[in-house]
């Protein structure tokens, strides 16, 4: 592959996408921005016509969720799924899925809202998860065993099981070569691209009621109801079948159009 086209390799979705194996990809990048920040660059200043050695740093990386996962080499998935809250991930089993619990976590201490038993069926008095430091993470991945990256033939057991010491890391992310990266306060952000689009789409198939992308559905009424929360909004049960209540944020055929025409 020729080198201008290297990236291009890393857009193909699916089952030839990089995965985990991206680092084979990021190798000339991370050796490249080793040299930036310590070497410099000889570089031509236009304006004052003057050269100049430049260095640079990288400060974050903008993503989606699951590159978020690759790239810090936090798993993305189970229990442990948030790589901010880390071990202190809230979670919970439902009947096919897994949820995230205790948002209300992040209010002050004194918020109403913290006393509001309709999200989980209890009140929240827990503080927020701890803030993780660079030198916090660099011991938890102390227990981290040791993986080439790629195709290697050491990679025998790609899906070898974590140690519960392990916490959802997966390996070191190779970010943590660069001798800076471990002082950065915040090295990941989500693109608000794709978490917009996925909010909206949910909300306006909710309020449209569109099939397929509303989440009024029936497992979430039965999830409801295995959390005995939201009673008003569980099934009624009929002599021969049940019916659903209409939910709060329901819009008539008359409601649905002046939204469409607002929109």
């Amino acid at each position: 592959m020729k080198e201008p086209f290297m990236m291009i390799s890393l857009l193909i979705p699916g089952p030839h996408a990089p995965g985990k194996d991206i680092y084979v990809y990021l190798r000339p990048l991370i050796d490249e921005l080793k040299e930036l920040w310590k070497n410099g660059v000889r570089t031509y200043d236009a304006s004052s016509q003057q050269y100049f050695q430049m260095h640079a740093a990288i400060m974050w990386t903008i993503n989606d969720f699951p590159v978020y996962g690759n790239l810090s080499e936090w798993s993305t998935k189970g229990y442990m799924a948030c790589p901010v809250c880390n071990e202190e991930t809230s979670s919970l089993a439902l009947r096919s899925k897994i949820c995230y619990m205790g948002h209300q976590r992040y209010l002050p201490s004194n918020h109403p809202w913290r006393k509001n038993e309709q999200h989980d069926g209890r009140c929240e008095m827990r503080p927020a998860p701890k803030e993780y430091s660079g030198n916090d993470i660099l011991k938890q991945l102390e227990q981290v065993k040791d993986e080439m990256p790629g195709k290697s033939p050491h990679n025998k057991d790609r899906k070898r099981k974590r140690d519960a010491s392990e916490l959802n890391w997966t390996k070191k992310s190779i970010f943590f070569e660069l001798e800076y990266w471990l002082y950065l306060k915040i090295i990941h952000i989500l693109d608000i691209m794709h978490v917009e689009k996925n909010i909206c789409d949910n909300v306006v198939g909710t309020l449209l009621h569109i099939e397929g992308k509303t989440k009024d559905t029936l497992k979430a009424i039965l999830d409801l109801e295995d959390l005995n929360i939201r009673k008003e909004l569980h099934l009624r049960h009929l002599r021969y079948g049940f019916s659903k209540p209409p939910v709060t944020n329901t819009l008539t055929l008359k409601e649905r159009r002046e939204y469409c025409q607002f929109l």
